[in-house]
Formats: structure tokens, sequence, C-alpha cells
């Protein structure tokens, strides 16, 4: 995973387990605009590939901190950062992204790649990134919403395996609703990728075949053109 999602070079720079690991529908480090110094809070950092890559643009004064659900991702993430050689500047934290266990107004930057759509509550998500936020800080945010509205008895067999990407999508307005809702301003859709079949079927193919059972065809069918990929910034005012 990863090819088309971030450049050669950015592939070159993150340890091979990162790559394993990584089930992302963008690069939040490729427009958060991040700047030496400041704190990062990755919700979902998954294998740790963005991590990496934010210690990269923040620098040696910055830090970035890793949110997971699961403890097998943190430990895949603190290998990832120890390979990297930048442990020193990453904390990682098994955690739930509707109720994280950090302070008010500790962080510049939340990103997030392609994980809170899965979250039941995005509303509370919202919220808490607020909430860590400082005064101006920022969202950059990779995800996946529908673009249209699919028939009930297909959202029910996607929401049957919610680990899939398309499980807990909802639609676009409805979301961006939630941001707003949380105190965001200035929200800013900066690329929308409506998936062709072939992404739908790796979307809902997510975490692995293992966990998540191959989409029917007609429910592929019911689902073309229905769904996208989005990245989006906004701020705290």
């Amino acid at each position: 995973m990863g090819e088309g999602l971030y450049t050669s070079d950015e592939l070159d720079s993150v340890p091979e387990i990162a790559l394993r690991f990584s089930r992302g529908c963008g690069n939040p480090t490729g427009f958060a605009q991040l700047q030496p110094g400041e704190v990062v809070v990755d919700l979902g950092c998954g294998g740790g590939i963005d991590i990496v890559l934010a210690v990269g643009h923040v620098g040696s004064g910055g830090r970035v901190i890793g949110v997971d659900l699961t403890p097998e991702m943190i430990e895949g993430a603190a290998q990832t950062v120890r390979e990297a050689g930048v442990s020193d500047q990453v904390d990682l934290v098994v955690g739930d992204m509707e109720k994280l266990d950090l302070p008010d107004a500790s962080a510049d930057v939340v990103i997030s790649n392609c994980v809170i759509n899965l979250c039941a509550d995005k509303d509370a998500v919202y919220r808490e990134a607020y909430r860590i936020l400082r005064p101006g800080g920022r969202i950059a945010i990779s995800d996946i919403v529908l673009t249209a509205s699919i028939p009930p008895q297909i959202r029910d067999r996607f929401r049957a395996t919610w680990a899939g990407c398309l499980g807990g999508a909802i639609e676009e307005g409805d979301y961006f609703h939630t941001v707003e809702e949380a105190g965001f301003t200035e929200l800013e859709v900066l690329t929308r990728h409506t998936l062709d079949p072939d992404g739908l079927r790796a979307m809902a193919g997510c975490p692995g075949d293992e966990f998540t059972p191959a989409l029917a065809e007609e429910d592929v069918a019911a689902a073309d053109g229905k769904v996208a990929s989005i990245k989006y910034t906004a701020f705290k005012a």
C-alpha cells in the first residue's frame, strides 16, 4: 500500500514495516503544511508511515504523537519509529480517538489518514480534535465519504464488516456538518476523488482479507460513483 499516495522519496524514507501496515486513502503530511517545531497528533496512526513523514517536517524541535486503538498497531508503529531513528521525537498511545487522553490545547496540528470514517461517534472524534488543538491550530484529514445515498440493504452489508473502510462512511454533507459543529472554521476541500470499482474493493477490503470478506459484485455496482476519498483542512479559531 502507499503507491500513488506518497512520492517515491517519501516511500524510500520509511521502513518497510510501515508500508506493510499502511491502509490509508491519502497523505495528510503532504498538505498539512507542517512547520518546524510543531506538535502533531496522528489519529489512527496505524503502522506509523505518517508519523515518520511528520517528524521529517517538524524537525528536531517538533514532536509527533501517534494514537491508535489497537496495541498491535502501536507495536508496529514503535518498530517503525525505531527503525527510522526518530523514537526520541515520538510518543505512541493506545487510545480511543473518541476520548483522547491528551491535554487541552497541546497540539498545533491533528492529522488522520482514512480512519475517522471507521469511528461510530464522529462527533466525539472532532470534539476531541478541537479540544486538544491550540487556538489557531488546524486539522489535515484524508477520509472516505459517501457522495450519494446508497440503498439501505447495501449500507447494512457494508456495516456488517465495519472494519472495511466503507462500513462507517457517511454522506459528505453530514460529515462536514460534524466538523463544523465541533467548532472548526475555514474548511477547505483540497481534493475529492471518486472511487472506481477497484478502489471500492480495495477500501472495503481494509484492513485485510482475513477481517473483511470481498464485496459482492452487485454491491460494488450499486456503490460505484457514490463513494469518494477526500482531503481537507480546517482551523480552530
